[in-house]
């Protein structure tokens, strides 16, 4: 880790590239919870990596780098919900400010992140009726699919279901959430 965060520090892009593709997806998530727009997620988080990479050099801790993206994201989202939604419910924009809705969001984030980290480790065959059940697919979708039978998609979800928790175990504050929004079904 010293040594990616050294490398990050003195400007190597594909350190960057590595931390960009870490969080993109889970802040444009982020992102997308205050402002309910695919699109200005995306560009305030593009903004967002813009702005950490004209400072990368004061960065000396991986955990500094995590709480700068997420608040910078937060106070763009903010800003833009100010500066373009008029309309916005004064009540929401207030919860939006919240200390408690931030730190919920960047914890679901966290575990979104920690939950895709730990599926794409998965075996290729495991990963893939992972995917299909996120996507919404039934056993017998994923079978057809994959042109396996349904006893070993539901196979391939138990062994996938085991490796996933013991993954996560460290996490175990995490995984409660993981469950419920992503894993319902492969119980």
């Amino acid at each position: 880790m010293d040594g990616y965060l050294s490398a990050l520090q003195k400007g190597n892009e594909r350190a960057f590239r590595i931390l960009f593709d870490k969080f993109y997806a889970s802040l444009c998530l982020f992102a997308e919870s205050f402002l309910k727009d695919k699109e200005a997620a995306a560009d305030i988080v593009q903004e967002t990596f813009i702005k950490y990479w004209a400072r990368h050099a004061d960065f000396d801790n991986y955990y500094k780098i995590r709480s700068f993206l997420y608040v910078v994201t937060r106070h763009a989202c903010l800003n833009y919900l100010r500066d373009n939604q008029a309309h916005v419910d004064i009540s929401e924009c207030k919860e939006l400010e919240t200390e408690d809705f931030f730190e919920k969001k960047i914890i679901e984030e966290e575990a979104y992140r920690l939950f895709y980290a730990a599926v794409e480790e998965l075996p290729s065959q495991m990963r893939r009726v992972i995917h299909y059940t996120l996507d919404g697919l039934k056993n017998a979708e994923i079978a057809q699919e994959m042109k396996i039978s349904e006893h070993a998609v539901h196979a391939y979800k138990k062994e996938a279901y085991k490796r996933l928790r013991d993954k996560m175990k460290g996490y175990y504050f995490f995984w409660e959430s993981v469950v419920v929004l992503l894993l319902d079904g492969l119980k």
